[in-house]
C-alpha cells in the first residue's frame, strides 16, 4: 500500500509505539496516518518553512518532534496538533530522536554537533562535538541510558545520557555511516552506510564492543537499516531502491526502483513482518 502524500520524495517516517499510526514528512508539513484505515488523522503545518527531514514520536504518543532545512526543531502536541515550542539548531537538522522516558530529544545535522535537549527544562543539556562531519543519525538505547550518534566521518559514538561521558567509538565503516538503530533488548546496534556495509555490533559491554557480523551488500549506498523487535531480524534499503529483510533462516529482497530514505519495522507485530519504506520518488509504502 502507498500512502496518499503530496510529495513523492519522503525523507522520514515514524510509528507510534503500538504501530497504530505512522508519521510522514511531506514537504514542510508532517502528516499522521492510521495504519489500519490508511486515512489522514493529523496534519502539522504552519511550523516549518522549508523541507522537514526528520521526525519522531514520543513513546507515550503525546509528542511529535520535527526538524529540517530551516534549522528549526519544533515540538508538537500530537493529540491537539498544535505547536508547543521551537529551538534553533546551527545548521540543517538531519536527525531527531526522543529518549524512551520522553525527557530528552537528541538533534543532529550539518553543524557536526549533537544537541541533547531537556524538554521539561527547555534547555540544551549537552552539546557533543566529537564528529568532524555531518551528523546522519541519532538513537537512544531502549533503557534510555545511552545515546548513539553517527556521521559522515565514518564513526559511531556512544555517550552516557546520565553524565554526557563518551563511552566508546565504533570503527568499522570506511565511508559515511547513514543509519544506526538499537535492538529492543539494547545489546545490539545495527549500522549501514555508503561503503555498502551492514554491521551488527554487540554492545552489551560498552567498554568492549565487538562486531557480531559484517557484510557487504551490493555496491550502492545503504541509506537506512532497522532491527525488528525479535532482536534478530534486520532490514535495510539502498540508493538504488533495493529493500532487503534478513531473518534467522531466510533472506528476502525486493526491488522498488527508488532510493530508500528510511525503512522501519512496524512495531508489535508478533507473527507478521511488516516494514514501512520512505522513498525518493514513490512516497511511502507499507
Amino acid at each position: 500500500y502507498t500512502f496518499q502524500t503530496d510529495r513523492k520524495i519522503i525523507y522520514d517516517i515514524c510509528f507510534t509505539r503500538n504501530g497504530g499510526a505512522i508519521g510522514i514528512t511531506d514537504g514542510n508539513v508532517i502528516k499522521l496516518y492510521s495504519t489500519c484505515t490508511k486515512e489522514i488523522i493529523g496534519c502539522f503545518d504552519n511550523g516549518h518553512n522549508k523541507q522537514v527531514l526528520s521526525i519522531d514520536i514520543s513513546d507515550d504518543s503525546l509528542l511529535l518532534v520535527s526538524g529540517g532545512r530551516d534549522s528549526l526543531l519544533i515540538l508538537w502536541d500530537l493529540i491537539n496538533q498544535k505547536q508547543l515550542r521551537s529551538l534553533r539548531y546551527e545548521g540543517i537538522i538531519t536527525t531527531v530522536s526522543f529518549s524512551p522516558d520522553n525527557r530528552y530529544i537528541a538533534i543532529g545535522g550539518s553543524a557536526d554537533k549533537v544537541f541533547v535537549y531537556d524538554i521539561n527544562k527547555h534547555e540544551v543539556l549537552y552539546i557533543f562535538s566529537d564528529h568532524t562531519n555531518d551528523i546522519t543519525s541519532v538513537s537512544f538505547s531502549p533503557d534510555g541510558r545511552y545515546l548513539a550518534t553517527s556521521g559522515g566521518d565514518k564513526l559511531i559514538y556512544i555517550y552516557s545520557v546520565q553524565n554526557g561521558e563518551m563511552l566508546t567509538i565504533l570503527t568499522g565503516h570506511t565511508n559515511w555511516v547513514r543509519s544506526i538503530s538499537f535492538s529492543l533488548d539494547g545489546t545490539r546496534l545495527i549500522s549501514c552506510g555508503d561503503d555498502s556495509r551492514v554491521i551488527l555490533w554487540k554492545i552489551s559491554d560498552m567498554k568492549n564492543p565487538t562486531i557480531i557480523e559484517k557484510s557487504k551488500e551490493g555496491f550502492h549506498w545503504l541509506l537506512s537499516a532497522d532491527i525488528n523487535e525479535d532482536n534478530r531480524t534486520i532490514a535495510f534499503g539502498d540508493l538504488k531502491g533495493s529493500v532487503v529483510i534478513i531473518t534467522r533462516f531466510l533472506k528476502y529482497k525486493m526491488k522498488i526502483k527508488y532510493p530508500v530514505n528510511r525503512i522501519l519495522f512496524k512495531p508489535e507485530e508478533k507473527i507478521n513482518l511488516i516494514v514501512a519504506v520512505a522513498t525518493s520518488g514513490k512516497g511511502v509504502m507499507l
